[in-house]
């Protein structure tokens, strides 16, 4: 597990350091795409803060709609707030598209580097 970013040495003595959204953006971090949703206790698991820290921050991100509830005891999910941003992330990624032809001319182009063995060592896992 890797320490909260507020518990690393190099960000102790940063007087611009914003601990607490350093702690809610750990949060968000500690979901993954094959999770069904995640207790408070699983975040603090994860993220290596208190529970009630974890309590504090889940709820202040559920009102700003970065994170879902259905139900008052349910797990955490993704909410709609973080999803927009992720759009917002991605459509940023400009340079994606003008990398799109260089990186298909070397899909299709054979590697130096290959050989029959490498091909055989590939199909038998």
């Amino acid at each position: 597990m890797t320490p909260a970013p507020e518990t690393r040495p190099d960000y102790e003595d940063d007087r611009n350091f914003a601990t607490a959204l350093a702690r809610g953006l750990s949060v968000l971090r500690a979901f993954r795409t094959d999770d069904d949703g995640l207790s408070n206790a699983q975040i603090a698991e994860r993220t290596g803060l208190p529970k009630s820290t974890v309590s504090r921050l889940t709820y202040t991100l559920g009102c700003l709609g970065y994170l879902t509830q259905p139900q008052r005891n349910d797990r955490y999910r993704p909410g709609p707030t973080l999803l927009a941003m992720g759009h917002v992330a991605a459509a940023s990624l400009a340079f994606l598209d003008s990398a799109q032809g260089m990186m298909q001319a070397l899909a299709t182009r054979p590697a130096p580097w290959s050989c029959s063995r490498c091909a055989t060592a590939t199909r038998s896992r």
